[in-house]
């Protein structure tokens, strides 16, 4: 029988192969971690400053003096990230078949019930759940296609009641990029009505200017479009310069007579698209005025009758 033994050299790396593979030293990234550091120590022997450091390597003079002291204490195994997992995670909660079909049952009946509404009723019937549960499920059911969401049953539901939209045979959308540059090229016009007190209502008429800001208001106790006409009216007369274009909201009181009166006269007539009065901002924050500054002090017995000129 023949004896060997092994050389102390061969002993040492068999040794030290094993401390790298019980470090995960194949680890990406603790080889990249490795690296830099490596770097950082290379860099910080040719005077390199922190600043310049950090935004050559990215990692912070902190970062490294964390990665070098955990490299020194544990050796590779401590420059391993550590896991991300959170220490504390919420128990997975089943939900039984009778909840669930429950659930389903409630929102198919009440379409438009919230998590709230449904977790309520269940409380009454006896079922113990939070809230918050009932949200889950209700998102799992609406994943899964076998209810619908709020938001697409009133979608669905209100669509056949919309206005339908109105031909506008004259009146059109202002080009994009079009400015007032001189009185007259955009006068805005537009109706409030007002609230004076007890079966007292008033409809004002305005109309601003947007380059001279000149402005003209009429009162009447309704708002048609024959009114608007025989406003257009007053407001050429009044007007000191012709004007070339009027831009309105599309209230029916700005059709029909009005509109025709703008195409015989040949002034352009821009409407507003639904719901943006902020674009005509200028005859809005002038019925402010009116509304501050005069009507907040007037007395319904001493008001002047409707169809007077301001």
């Amino acid at each position: 029988m023949q004896f060997t033994t092994v050389g102390r050299e061969i002993w040492r790396g068999a040794r030290q192969a094993q401390r790298l593979a019980e470090a995960n030293a194949s680890d990406p990234e603790v080889q990249e971690r490795l690296r830099k550091l490596r770097l950082v120590k290379a860099l910080r022997e040719s005077k390199k400053s922190w600043k310049e450091i950090q935004d050559l390597v990215g990692i912070s003079r902190a970062t490294y003096h964390r990665w070098q002291k955990a490299l020194k204490e544990k050796g590779l195994a401590g420059l391993k990230p550590r896991s991300r997992r959170p220490k504390h995670l919420r128990t997975k909660v089943h939900w039984t078949p009778g909840l669930l079909i429950r659930i389903e049952t409630l929102r198919k009946e009440n379409p438009t019930w919230g998590r709230w509404s449904i977790w309520l009723t269940l409380r009454k019937e006896g079922f113990q759940m939070s809230e918050r549960t009932v949200g889950r499920i209700l998102a799992y059911l609406e994943k899964h296609r076998r209810i619908e969401s709020v938001a697409g049953y009133l979608a669905r539901t209100q669509r056949g009641k919309l206005k339908r939209r109105v031909n506008r045979p004259y009146a059109k959308r202002k080009p994009r990029g079009y400015e007032a540059r001189a009185p007259g090229d955009l006068v805005q016009v537009d109706t409030l009505t007002l609230t004076l007190g007890p079966g007292s209502m008033v409809k004002h008429f305005s109309a601003i200017d947007l380059h001279s800001r000149f402005v003209l208001a009429e009162v009447h106790s309704r708002a048609t479009a024959k009114l608007s006409e025989g406003f257009l009216s007053l407001l050429l007369a009044r007007a000191p310069f012709p004007i070339r274009a009027i831009q309105v909201d599309g209230g029916s009181e700005f059709m029909a007579e009005f509109e025709e009166a703008c195409c015989a006269l040949g002034i352009a007539l821009f409407v507003l698209p639904p719901r943006s009065p902020k674009l005509n901002g200028h005859v809005e924050r002038m019925q402010r005025t009116f509304k501050e500054e005069f009507y907040t002090l007037y007395c319904a017995p001493k008001f002047a009758p409707p169809h007077r000129s301001v």
